[in-house]
């Protein structure tokens, strides 16, 4: 793998971080086509993108950090170098956010979550390259022909990171259209997280584990959480729909 794309004299550019940038800019652009495209107000959707990108990289971080609390508690300034991103933690962070943002602002809030759909998808596809390129988050040695052997895996492996790239890849055009043509405001967002994360749930049994609960990793016991919330959701809001 080759996790540095260039060096400009002695600093290196990742890749990851590359992507991680083409990751804010897919989402600045597809929050500005929905928010014309459903007639919401540019610049309360452009203010809550900067808001959210900022509150998102905090919940990141925090969700990486909160699970080991008592290793970084030892080792503070390591929460600066080694702790990681948490997809969960800044989704979350940015909900609460989200929240007080559009209640200021009389906005609607499952309207304006449906274009967080299809910006969800792309930012997989662009942060699951990364993890590739970077040579983390694979899985476990196997002799299928399409493994790779990554520097610290020393043999063939399931490349989990694109596993997940081509199940967004499968996903980003529905949710488009669901956020394009919702039938009700929350349509695009619920169908959305829920697919993500039964995808999310079932890569990580052979994803690199971290610490087992249980038969489950913590991301896996959270991405259960969200659909045992999402997919009820999805089937009560359905029924209404059609009774309207």
């Amino acid at each position: 793998m080759y996790p540095i794309a260039f060096s400009i004299g002695s600093i290196d550019i990742y890749w990851y971080g590359i992507l991680m940038g083409c990751t804010f800019v897919s989402a600045y652009l597809i929050a500005r086509y929905f928010a014309r495209f459903h007639g919401v107000d540019e610049q309360k959707i452009e203010d809550l993108f900067f808001i959210s990108g900022v509150v998102g990289l905090i919940g990141s971080r925090l969700g990486a950090v909160l699970p080991n609390w008592r290793y970084f508690l030892a080792h503070p300034l390591e929460i600066f170098s080694r702790a990681g991103m948490a997809s969960h933690g800044a989704i979350i962070a940015i909900m609460i956010a989200g929240y007080f943002y559009v209640r200021r602002h009389k906005l609607n809030y499952w309207q304006i979550a449906d274009f967080a759909g299809p910006i969800l998808s792309a930012g997989h596809i662009f942060v699951r390259t990364g993890n590739f390129l970077s040579g983390e988050l694979y899985g476990p040695p196997t002799d299928l022909p399409w493994a790779v052997e990554f520097p610290s895996s020393l043999v063939p492996v399931h490349p989990t990171q694109l596993y997940e790239v081509l199940a967004s890849m499968i996903i980003l055009p529905f949710a488009w259209k669901w956020a394009k043509n919702p039938k009700y405001h929350g349509y695009a967002f619920f169908r959305t997280l829920f697919v993500h994360s039964a995808v999310r749930f079932f890569l990580d049994f052979i994803r690199q584990h971290s610490t087992l609960y249980g038969p489950f990793v913590l991301s896996q016991i959270i991405a259960l959480l969200i659909c045992a919330v999402t997919l009820p959701t999805i089937i009560i809001l359905d029924r209404r729909h059609k009774l309207k």
